[in-house]
C-alpha cells in the first residue's frame, strides 16, 4: 500500500510539474489574478493554483497519456501471461506424456521380468516332473529288485533247506 501511495505521490508531482511548465509557457495569456496563483508558496500540491478549464486540459491530456501507457503495459503483460500460461500447459502436458512413457517403460520391464519368471517356473515344473518320473522309475526298479531279492532269498532258503535235507540224507546213508 505504501508503494502505491509513493507512486501516486510521485505521479502527482510529475503532473504538477507538467502543469507548471505549461502555465509558465503560457504565462502571458492569463490575468493578474491567475498569475498570482502561479506564484504560490512552491509546494507540490494543486491547492494554491487557480484551476480553470484551460489548466485542466493539459492535466487531462497528460493523465490520458499515462492511462494509455498503463493500458498498453497491461495488454503487454496480459499477452505475456497468456503466452506463459500456454507454455506452462505445454510443459505440463509434456511432463504427463513423459510420466506416462516412463510408467509404460516400467510396466514393460515388469512384464518382461514376469515372462522370464514364468518361463523359469515352467522349466522348473518340467524338471520336477522329470525328477518325479525318474524317482518313480527308480522306485519301481527298487521294488522289482526287492521282489527279485525276496524271491531269490526264498529260493535260496528252499535250496538251503533242500541241501540240508540232502546232506542229512547222505549222512544217514553213510551211517
Amino acid at each position: 500500500m505504501a508503494t502505491e501511495n509513493d507512486f501516486l505521490r510521485h505521479r502527482n508531482q510529475q503532473l504538477c510539474e507538467v502543469l507548471r511548465q505549461y502555465q509558465m509557457e503560457n504565462f502571458s495569456k492569463y490575468s493578474s489574478v491567475q498569475k498570482a496563483g502561479f506564484k504560490g508558496d512552491g509546494d507540490d500540491t494543486l491547492e494554491n493554483t487557480i484551476v480553470d478549464q484551460s489548466f485542466l486540459a493539459p492535466l487531462i491530456i497528460e493523465y490520458e497519456k499515462h492511462l494509455e501507457e498503463l493500458t498498453g503495459q497491461l495488454k503487454y503483460y496480459q499477452k505475456q501471461m497468456g503466452e506463459m500460461k500456454l507454455q506452462l500447459e505445454n510443459v505440463v502436458k509434456e511432463n504427463e506424456r513423459s510420466e506416462l512413457s516412463r510408467q509404460k517403460l516400467h510396466t514393460q520391464e515388469l512384464l518382461s521380468q514376469l515372462e522370464m519368471a514364468n518361463e523359469k517356473v515352467v522349466e522348473n515344473e518340467k524338471l520336477i516332473l522329470e525328477h518325479q518320473e525318474k524317482a518313480n522309475r527308480l522306485q519301481r526298479r527298487l521294488s522289482q529288485a526287492e521282489q527279485r531279492a525276496a524271491a531269490a532269498s526264498q529260493q535260496l532258503s528252499v535250496i538251503t533247506v533242500q541241501r540240508r535235507k540232502a546232506a542229512s540224507m547222505m549222512n544217514l546213508e553213510n551211517i
